[in-house]
């Protein structure tokens, strides 16, 4: 069946994976960096290895969201949101040696960006480029180190983020606890 639009007659068809891709990286250019299938900022030339590689413990980085959305619950007293500033404070540390060491990883990463974005598209440079980073994003995927590191850290920004909005949840509906 053939669906009507405005009067007019309007074949659907699926797009072919040229326009796909091309609508890929055209969202990659857009962005400095793109999302990966995980969740994870990757540079837009490591999406293609980010989506090849599901990375292990994306499992164990949900759960551990679902179960802080039912252990951290909205502030209704003054002792409850003194403990979750200490909780915040205490995993804050933890959290920016994490994410330095994530963004000198990063750095990297946008060596590599620089090069392709000054190379001609055209060039074997450009394919050398693209091998390297998806190399490099293997390298890490596969290190057991960098896997619980950035494993650690997705928790912690969940677990973060979770008591920020917390907090402004309660600013907004309890200004009087402390």
């Amino acid at each position: 069946m053939i669906p009507q639009v405005g009067g007019k007659v309007e074949r659907s068809r699926k797009r072919s994976s040229s326009e796909d891709n091309k609508s890929a990286k055209k969202v990659c250019r857009d962005n400095d960096k793109a999302t990966d299938v995980n969740g994870i900022n990757v540079n837009s030339m490591c999406r293609k290895a980010a989506e090849e590689l599901k990375l292990p413990f994306m499992d164990s980085v949900k759960k551990d969201i679902a179960r802080l959305q039912q252990e951290y619950v909205k502030i209704t007293t003054a002792e409850q949101k003194i403990s979750y500033a200490a909780e915040f404070e205490r995993d804050y540390e933890e959290y920016v040696k994490l994410k330095k060491r994530e963004k000198e990883i990063g750095s990297q990463f946008e060596v590599l960006k620089t090069n392709y974005d000054k190379a001609d598209k055209r060039s074997a440079e450009v394919k050398s480029i693209n091998r390297k980073a998806r190399d490099l994003f293997k390298q890490y995927v596969n290190n057991n180190s960098w896997c619980k590191d950035k494993e650690r850290l997705m928790k912690l920004e969940a677990k973060l983020s979770h008591i920020k909005q917390l907090f402004k949840l309660s600013d907004d509906d309890f200004t009087g606890v402390i």
